[in-house]
């Protein structure tokens, strides 16, 4: 929701497990980025691959929240 600023009232308003799973994947993505990027020695490639995972997953959520239908919405 902090990514997705416009987005944070749908979001929480939206009751639908996937975009619950993909809002946990993205928290758990981004964790491991900042680790990744905090390590004084640590793989680009590897930072690299989860900031597309990050953009991804956030793409997908977009998606999801574009074709929300409006009986999901509390």
């Amino acid at each position: 929701m902090m990514r997705l600023p416009r987005h944070r009232r749908q979001i929480s308003d939206t009751n639908l497990l996937a975009l619950t799973d993909l809002l946990e994947a993205y928290g758990m993505a981004a964790v491991k980025r900042d680790e990744l990027r905090g390590q004084p020695v640590s793989d680009p490639d590897l930072i690299e691959e989860y900031e597309d995972l990050c953009q991804r997953l956030e793409d997908d959520v977009l998606a999801m929240l574009a074709n929300v239908s409006p009986r999901t919405i509390r």
